[in-house]
């Protein structure tokens, strides 16, 4: 207990004393008073998360309030941002999604896909990575790699042998936890940064669920696949079909779908539905703007399980209430940099190294420097401060559209998987006490390397045939 106070006390010190000397600094010209306590919030922010003495959730509340004293945010202005829009939509995908937990859709698909694989570890590791995948567009990203490892471990623990089943092991979690941030890449709701990017890119144009899944589906098509194909080659696995008996039992055990598994499965396609084309409905129906908004159809959808009795209040008390703070501390943050004007003057700063920039070039940084510092910054806190930033760069910069800067820089903080710290997927893996820190950090910036060269490509191939 006294050590991990002590440690606890030493890595709060160290994020002080890192706040304290930016404070302590020069205001460098160009830079307001305020515009420097904003730029030592962000530090407080990127250490806090970085060091975690505290939990994140913890740790977001404490940067809403350093921001407050600080005095670059008054107490409405770093709170005010938990109630908007982007966040009810998260909120009423949370509920949704602990409806398929609930009910056992979730569960269901993992051992529907293990039992039409065979056996074959290969088609185990693609059938969980595709309702990883699947799942995670929709819920958590963290929540769905906690459903399905324990399915993972159930199955590998049918193998005799204690190092083959470590093999396999390793293979499934691994595959899990990618294919869940894969997933993540898709949707809005796919991860807190797409939902801080999307709360900034409301600002300053019409932008809604279908704008960020036509852009987010096509590196995901091909991203996914060659995961897959990397981690069959890459880690090593001495067996290639195991013992599936537990997982067709328990399949057999829960018998034919019930009409609720069925009817929770309606109100998800309807609410995806309307959350990409609802603006479609509200012209054809004739309905007030925004009365079908992507926060609104998902609060219906909420209201619609609860009065049917399928979800109640004590079942969604264990949804991941950390993501709304620090998706709102990620907001506010980015809030409080543009108002005092640090965000100019860090555009000032960055401006001539991308201007004048190739494209591809300005993408490929962009891309590998995003990705590599969310294995060390919270997603969220990178899309708070670097997308504002980016849209500043965009619109003084006629060369590029905000969408070419924005959504590859978003995107690859999807490819945090060197480290534990990355994200709370790659912390469930850890924790399984099977994965050592060397594969995590192999294997991961292998991925790393090979994701975001793909995201580049992919966005300079759309802005080549002037899609974007």
């Amino acid at each position: 207990m006294m050590e991990r106070e002590f440690d606890v006390t030493v890595r709060f010190t160290v994020v002080l004393a890192l706040t304290v000397v930016v404070l302590l600094l020069p205001t460098p010209p160009g830079l307001s008073l305020s515009g420097k306590r904003a730029l030592a919030a962000f530090v407080f922010a990127g250490s806090v998360f970085a060091m975690q003495p505290v939990s994140l959730p913890f740790a977001s509340l404490m940067v809403s309030v350093a921001m407050v004293v600080l005095g670059v945010a008054d107490s409405t202005q770093a709170f005010e941002v938990l109630s908007r829009p982007i966040i009810i939509l998260i909120l009423g995908s949370l509920f949704v999604a602990e409806a398929l937990r609930k009910h056992g859709v979730t569960r269901r698909l993992a051992l529907f896909s293990v039992v039409s694989s065979g056996g074959d570890v290969g088609k185990i590791l693609l059938g969980l990575m595709a309702i990883a995948a699947l799942l995670s567009m929709w819920m958590e990203n963290t929540a769905t790699a906690a459903v399905l490892i324990p399915v993972a471990l159930t199955i590998a623990n049918q193998i005799p042998e204690k190092e083959r089943a470590r093999e396999v092991t390793v293979l499934l979690v691994f595959g899990i936890a990618y294919s869940a941030s894969l997933g993540g890449m898709v949707t809005i709701t796919g991860s807190a940064s797409n939902a801080v990017a999307s709360g900034f890119l409301s600002e300053i144009q019409p932008w809604g669920f279908l704008d960020w899944m036509k852009y987010g589906l096509p590196p995901f098509m091909l991203i996914f696949p060659l995961t897959w194909w990397v981690l069959r080659r890459v880690v090593p696995v001495s067996t290639e079909r195991i013992d599936i008996s537990l997982a067709r039992e328990e399949l057999d055990n829960l018998g034919p779908a019930r009409s609720t598994e069925w009817e929770v499965i309606v109100v998800l396609n309807a609410t995806v539905l309307l959350w990409a084309a609802g603006s479609y409905f509200e012209s054809y129906l004739l309905l007030p703007p925004t009365a079908l908004s992507p926060a609104v159809v998902a609060m219906v959808a909420v209201a619609y399980l609860s009065l049917r009795g399928i979800i109640v209040w004590d079942d969604v008390k264990g949804v991941s209430w950390g993501m709304f703070f620090i998706i709102g501390a990620g907001l506010a943050l980015g809030d409080a940099l543009k108002r005092t004007g640090a965000t100019a003057w860090l555009t000032e700063l960055i401006s001539p190294v991308i201007t004048g920039m190739p494209l591809l070039v300005t993408l490929t940084f962009l891309v590998f420097v995003s990705a590599l510092l969310t294995n060390v910054i919270n997603n969220s806190t990178m899309a708070a401060v670097f997308v504002p930033i980016m849209i500043s760069l965009a619109q003084a910069e006629s060369s590029f559209t905000v969408v070419q800067l924005v959504l590859p820089l978003t995107l690859a903080t999807t490819f945090g998987y060197a480290l534990p710290s990355a994200s709370g997927r790659m912390a469930l893996i850890s924790e399984t006490g099977i994965v050592g820190r060397g594969d995590m950090i192999k294997y991961g910036l292998i991925l790393t390397v090979l994701s975001s060269v793909v995201l580049v490509l992919v966005f300079y191939l759309l802005s080549v045939l002037g899609m974007i």
